[in-house]
């Protein structure tokens, strides 16, 4: 990336920004509360960045140390902190004093969700007004220096972590702003660069007939790119990471910085924790937060198992939220700390919550409340079982010891169709009771009412790190058992029909599971394999038998378990089963921008 920066400084007037989250999000930043990232950011030569919710992960007093030890603006014009602004809300680059015209205006603006996508401890005393109103007010005041000064500002640069998601509301949404400004009056004849990030998306648009949306992926995957003169924008779009190998050279002096810190970084956490994982734990944001993933499934064993015999009363059921699970643990390799902290590296703790039937259905309609899918001709994306799959959310719950049937072909608030919780003490899982009381182990961040589970405000005690939990967990666990990335045997998706038929055929039966085991459908892989039907659903019954129904005659079948044993792939279809990537300390979204031609010869402006 520095190499890039470089060579379009060769060539002309460059500026690089970057829109947040950039000083944590991965394990070799987050070792150091991101004061090697703001090391490597000075050396590089920013010119400015936002907030992103990720910022304030290491506490307020931390991102006040770092945005003293950066020799660049951090910029903010919505976050305030006890009624006064936390950072300055813009900052006028100028590449050429003396030279007037060619100024560039910097507005930063963050996400509102920052409320609840950091651990609500880190933001004591902070408010995220509307990014929207706020951003005017700030163009407003530049506008009226300017006319005061003599000046006049042809270009802005709104540097945004706000992002398109289609679970953010609308008002908040970086689409939503740029679409503002190519209608804000005092903008008009401007030229008007949005560069957003939050959502990781690699996007571009145009807005109106002077706005610009930019927004390049995640961990430089991509760097953004765009090229104007002093009339026009002249090309817009991004480096990807393989263009940039082939055509640029590295930085010898900021290889030897990262050379460094990876050096430190590995002696820490290259310990192994266990030989080999014989199975490959996805945590993919399109598997993790949009339904039940082999990931979530262990985390949350691993958080259930602990709550046993970890606190004054025995857990009933364990949750995680999927946003919380950043990496995958590879295939037939071994597991180290580091790559346990990858997967959780947010420095969590464990809780136990004293929480209510209705508190514990509450938070599964949340759960289960995003918007659906739906691919480029507007239909319903589906999984395996012909049910619309949910939009990415934060916010999903990973789980262990309950057993969530839902139809997402439902309202929201209709999707649920049973919930049935484990009794500690019996093994056995009965049907949710609104008004009993039961125990729940979580993080921190959700116990705190983190991703919106103000629900979980019961009393509760406190417990070790969770990655320690993960880690001693994964040393004796059976990772065969989770083989499957999606098995849907826990958050069970399955249409209204298919389940009044599989209830009404089970209704008598009571199961006795253990959720330590965990209940997968590889006897019905192994039944595919053999028989072969046209098409299956999986599902899993209440009284936890797995059955699979023929489309033939929707007839049900069921299948005799069998002795668990390693499954030989991945036997089911999966949703977006990619693995994770990261590159270059995950610097996040950067832009770089350069001039090629225009009045002054090498001066001309992006």
């Amino acid at each position: 990336m520095s190499g890039i920066v470089n060579d379009y400084r060769s060539k002309g007037t460059t500026l690089v920004f970057d829109s947040g989250d950039s000083f944590q999000g991965l394990p070799i930043s987050n070792s150091s509360k991101g004061e090697d990232m703001a090391t490597v950011m000075n050396a590089v030569g920013y010119d400015a960045m936002t907030v992103g919710n990720h910022e304030f992960d290491f506490g307020l007093d931390q991102l006040r140390r770092l945005s003293k030890q950066i020799n660049f603006p951090i910029i903010t014009s919505n976050v305030y902190v006890n009624g006064v602004r936390l950072f300055q809300p813009s900052t006028i680059v100028d590449k050429t004093p003396g030279v007037d015209g060619d100024e560039v205006v910097v507005i930063g603006v963050t996400t509102p969700e920052t409320a609840t996508k950091t651990h609500p401890r880190n933001i004591v005393g902070v408010t995220f007004k509307d990014p929207i109103s706020e951003v005017e007010a700030v163009i407003d005041q530049v506008e009226s220096n300017a006319r005061a000064e003599g000046k006049d500002y042809k270009t802005y640069i709104v540097l945004a972590h706000l992002g398109i998601d289609t679970t953010t509301p609308v008002e908040w949404r970086g689409s939503t702003l740029a679409e503002a400004l190519s209608n804000y009056a005092p903008l008009k004849g401007k030229r008007v660069l949005v560069l957003d990030g939050h959502s990781h998306t690699l996007h571009t648009a145009t807005y109106g007939d002077n706005v610009t949306y930019n927004q390049t992926g995640s961990y430089l995957n991509n760097v953004g790119r765009v090229v104007y003169n002093s009339d026009r924008i002249l090309s817009h779009g991004v480096i990807t990471h393989d263009e940039a190998k082939k055509n640029y050279q590295v930085n010898p002096k900021i290889k030897a910085m990262l050379d460094d810190i990876q050096a430190k970084y590995k002696a820490d956490s290259s310990k192994v924790v266990i030989e080999n994982s014989p199975v490959k734990l996805s945590g993919d944001r399109m598997d993790v937060r949009v339904r039940e993933t082999n990931l979530g499934n262990v985390v949350a064993d691993a958080l259930l198992d602990y709550g046993q015999s970890g606190f004054s009363h025995k857990s009933n059921l364990a949750v995680t939220n999927g946003g919380g699970l950043r990496e995958t643990i590879a295939k037939d390799k071994p597991v180290t700390k580091g790559d346990i902290i990858a997967v959780l590296p947010f420095g969590n703790s464990v809780a136990q919550i004293q929480v209510t039937g209705q508190n514990i259905y509450d938070m599964f309609v949340k759960s289960l409340g995003s918007i659906l899918q739906v691919d480029e001709s507007g239909k319903n994306v589906l999984d395996e079982n012909g049910q619309p799959l949910l939009e990415p959310s934060g916010g999903f719950l990973q789980e262990a010891g309950a057993r969530v049937y839902y139809d997402t072909t439902l309202p929201t608030e209709k999707r649920i169709l049973s919930i049935d919780i484990l009794d500690p003490e019996t093994k056995a899982y009965k049907p949710l009771d609104k008004t009993e009381t039961y125990y729940l182990v979580t993080n921190d961040f959700l116990a705190a009412g983190g991703d919106g589970y103000t629900m979980l405000g019961g009393p509760r005690e406190e417990g070790p790190s969770m990655d320690s939990i993960f880690a001693d967990y994964l040393a004796t666990a059976d990772l065969s058992k989770y083989a499957v990335i999606n098995p849907n045997s826990r958050t069970i998706s399955i249409s209204s029909a298919n389940y009044a038929a599989l209830t009404k055929k089970d209704e008598a039966e009571q199961p006795t599971l253990n959720p330590l085991s965990p209940v997968t459908p590889l006897d019905v892989a192994k039944e595919l394999t053999s028989t072969k039907p046209v098409v299956s659903k999986v599902v899993t019954t209440p009284n936890g038998k797995v059955f699979f129904v023929s489309t033939t005659n929707d007839a049900l079948k069921e299948t005799e378990k069998v002795t668990e044993a390693s499954a030989q792939g991945e036997v089911l279809p999966t949703t977006g089963d990619k693995s994770s990537h990261a590159g270059l300390l995950g610097l996040g979204m950067l832009l770089t921008i350069f001039g090629l031609s225009g009045k002054h010869r090498g001066k001309a402006k992006n």
